[in-house]
């Protein structure tokens, strides 16, 4: 793991840590930079704004900012690991 890698993995949460080095090296510092640059330790509640998160459209895979769709109606995200 690169000298970056080793310093961010210091930073994460156990849980996430513990998944991080369970990893090739090679896949380790990507999901580590990842997890590193976009976890937010804050925790969201009912009726805090969201994010500036974008998602790609299941349509054409043109990238959609989130906010963009609660103009109209209410958003629901549901978040989960499928590994």
């Amino acid at each position: 793991m690169s000298a970056t890698g080793d310093r961010h993995l210091e930073r994460l949460d156990p849980r996430d840590r513990a998944y991080a080095e369970s990893l090739a090296p090679e896949d380790r510092d990507v999901v580590v930079a990842t997890v590193a640059r976009y976890r937010c330790p804050e925790r969201l509640a009912v009726g805090d704004p969201l994010p500036a998160l974008a998602a790609a459209s299941l349509e054409d895979g043109s990238s959609v900012e989130l906010r963009r769709l609660t103009d109209d109606s209410p958003l629901l995200l549901v978040f989960g690991s499928f590994t």
